[in-house]
């Protein structure tokens, strides 16, 4: 509880700090910039002591605090310079949304910490390699950091992410392994805050806010329903399979609440707040008014934008599937007022224009990352129809997509009000999906087509400009799908797999922008005229219905966990001490008296299991963890090859001398002998280490120095 509490107030401080420095910027209906505070405090002292560490200006346990001093002084001179507008604001019941919106937050955070303590092992899937990240950041003082699992190799992963919020733990003082699921709460109750007040800005009502901060965090798709008509009953429910439903099982389609209660700390994931901070500037008519009503010459226009270029920087650096949906959601919602016919005006190639520059800017505020970073080879872009079910996709996005589609039947007429050329081009579009879809056996290509063109019609005619914002969220969110349908990202995964990554981030940003879109088209067809007067309640009753379909996964996922749970705790490593006392005692040992990132060798193994342990679990770097992730991080299986056959040599040799050389090329100082690796390097090879020192003994696990 000391801990949950400290991390509270950490964050609510962090939150607070950069207020006075938004307060100008973003308008009254946004609070001020407060719902997207704590996310932008995190992202500028992350980015400060980074740069100072990448230049060697400062070692990052001293960047950090120099950082949050500066970000201090400029807030209370900005405070001060501001006082009588601020504290009108605050007494004219600004205190209110700030109680409001950290009411959100916090609920969100205790839930979903509360999750975490139901099942908080930090073990399974990728939370190895996750955690292998935090813990090594948490150590680092230079950049480029070393690769926690190819001691001496710079780390070849998207690593911006880890490091916001290994600075987080940092700065609370709270051991990772704890801090790890603490992490994983603030995502999803910042995130929750965030699009509840997006959700409340689109739709002008506080309901329809929380419901898109529900919808965007804490509902499931429908297959948790699907699993109850099976069972007849809400437990036990299988939590994994309902993140793996379209294609059988051959892509991803993880959603927020998965992601929170799984417990992977991934770029995905983590860019989710960064998600909710970019939209909430682009949403923000102080921001980018529109120029119908002001007149924005070019200075006062560089600034928001480079406000935003600084989000999308963000967001691609820590997880890079953001490009291509927040490019698209800059250049449309940037232009979201301008004439959608005729599409090459000047105005509109001026603002093609601002939105390169952004991303030319964006390239150049992280180019250290970006000069030190090799992508694996083998990407580009390839091109197929696929054959999604339309069952299946219907199951993971129906109830999100349900207002969006009555209110594009019902607003259908404005397709043949539409000038001519949208209508053909609308007309086009859809024949050409319908048959594509035809020839392909696929029915969600036509549903796409023609939701997303009715989508387009509507916000050509709509009277009110304030429809083409959450429409233009939709109609984003749609391309997202519609890409999945028709290219994929080469990788590595294989054939069976072409669009498993694909599928999986794409649908994942498409989830949370339709989070937006849905409530406010539900806001909007109940406050609409009806010729039938029953109609608003046949609407709401069948949302409702979807709605209630909708938790049955968190529902069955929490009551099931709820049977199973041991105790209730946030220690992500208590399984360790429980099943594995001794190497949790030579972890403990190595990670309380080891300062740096002196190289510990232990065995490597195969992925997604208990192998690479010890680098895992204290951040320093090994020889070789798993195999499989470094060859794909890097592209190169040879090398992980040698390394792994050099580990063998090591442990196998039967004298120090046979094995010196190898320790010394890898710099070796601290050697494990546990019950991994006197399984697998079993006879007279392992007796050899006692003449090290032993610095540390439990049982059948030794930890030797050299």
């Amino acid at each position: 509880m000391r801990h949950l509490v400290l991390w509270w107030l950490l964050v609510e401080a962090l939150g607070f700090l950069s207020l006075p420095l938004v307060f100008r910027l973003f308008s009254r209906e946004q609070a001020h910039g407060y719902p997207f505070s704590k996310v932008l405090t995190l992202l500028w002292i992350t980015y400060l002591s980074w740069l100072c560490s990448y230049a060697r200006v400062l070692p990052l346990h001293a960047g950090l605090p120099a950082a949050i001093g500066v970000l201090a002084v400029l807030a209370g001179w900005r405070a001060w310079k501001d006082r009588e507008a601020l504290s009108s604001w605050w007494l004219e019941g600004g205190w209110r949304a700030v109680v409001l919106l950290d009411a959100f937050w916090s609920a969100a955070f205790l839930f979903f910490a509360w999750q975490r303590s139901l099942a908080p092992e930090i073990f399974g899937a990728e939370k190895y390699m996750d955690f292998a990240f935090l813990n090594t950041l948490t150590r680092t003082e230079y950049f480029p950091p070393e690769d926690p699992w190819m001691a001496g190799e710079a780390l070849n992963y998207y690593y911006f992410g880890y490091l916001v919020f290994a600075d987080l733990v940092r700065i609370s003082g709270i051991p990772s392994h704890i801090a790890y699921n603490l992490c994983i709460a603030t995502i999803g109750g910042v995130g929750f805050a965030e699009f509840a007040a997006l959700g409340w800005r689109l739709a002008g009502r506080m309901p329809f806010g929380l419901l898109s901060g529900a919808c965007a965090m804490l509902l499931g798709n429908l297959d948790g329903f699907l699993q109850v008509l099976e069972k007849r009953s809400l437990t036990p429910m299988d939590y994994w399979r309902s993140s793996r439903v379209v294609a059988r099982g051959d892509t991803i389609n993880e959603f927020p609440f998965f992601s929170t209660i799984h417990g992977d700390l991934h770029p995905h994931f983590m860019v989710l707040p960064v998600t909710g901070l970019f939209l909430g500037i682009l949403l923000d008519r102080a921001l980018f008014p529109r120029r119908d009503e002001v007149r924005i010459d070019t200075f006062a226009r560089a600034v928001p934008l480079a406000f935003a270029g600084f989000a999308l920087a963000t967001m691609v650096v820590i997880s890079p599937w953001e490009l291509p949906v927040g490019t698209l959601l800059l250049f449309l919602l940037l232009g979201r007022h301008l004439p959608l016919w005729p599409p090459l005006t000047w105005e509109r190639i001026q603002l093609l224009l601002q939105v390169a520059a952004v991303l030319v800017a964006s390239y150049l505020l992280f180019s250290p990352f970006y000069l030190h970073f090799t992508a694996p080879t083998g990407g580009g872009v390839g091109f197929r129809v696929a054959r999604t079910s339309l069952a299946e996709f219907l199951t993971v996005f129906g109830h999100l997509l349900f207002p969006l589609g009555v209110l594009a039947i019902l607003e259908g007429r404005r397709i043949f009000s539409a000038t001519a050329e949208l209508r053909h081009l609308v007309m086009a579009v859809a024949a050409l999906a319908m048959a594509a879809a035809a020839v392909a056996g696929n029915a969600v290509l036509p549903l796409l087509a023609l939701l997303g063109a009715a989508l387009v019609a509507v916000t050509h005619t709509a009277q009110e400009h304030e429809w083409r914002t959450p429409l233009t969220l939709a109609f984003v969110a749609l391309v997202a799908l519609l890409a999945c349908e028709l290219v994929f990202l080469r990788d590595s995964y294989g054939e069976k797999l072409y669009r498993m990554n694909t599928v999986f981030k794409l649908y994942f940003q498409a989830w949370l922008l339709l989070s937006l879109a849905a409530p406010w088209a539900l806001a909007v067809l109940l406050r609409r005229p009806w010729s039938w007067a029953g109609a608003p309640r046949v609407l709401l009753a069948s949302a409702a219905a979807l709605g209630i379909a909708a938790c049955a996964y968190p529902l069955g996922v929490t009551a099931t966990r709820l049977q199973y749970a041991r105790a209730h705790t946030l220690d992500g490593t208590e399984y360790i001490a429980r099943e594995h006392p001794d190497d949790f005692a030579a972890i403990e040992f190595l990670r309380r008296s080891v300062q740096g990132l002196p190289v510990v060798l232990e065995a490597t193994g195969d992925p997604y299991s208990y192998y690479a342990r010890f680098a895992s679990n204290t951040g320093l770097p090994t020889v070789l963890g798993w195999a499989n992730h470094e060859g794909l991080w890097r592209g190169d299986h040879r090398a992980v090859d040698e390394r792994r056959r050099h580990i063998q040599l090591i442990y196998s040799a039967t004298s120090l001398d046979d094995a010196s050389a190898l320790l010394e090329r890898y710099r070796v100082r601290y050697i494990v002998v546990g019950e991994l690796e006197r399984k697998d390097h079993p006879g007279a090879g392992l007796a050899k280490f006692a003449a090290l020192r032993e610095v540390f003994r439990s049982g059948n696990t030794a930890v030797y120095e050299r």
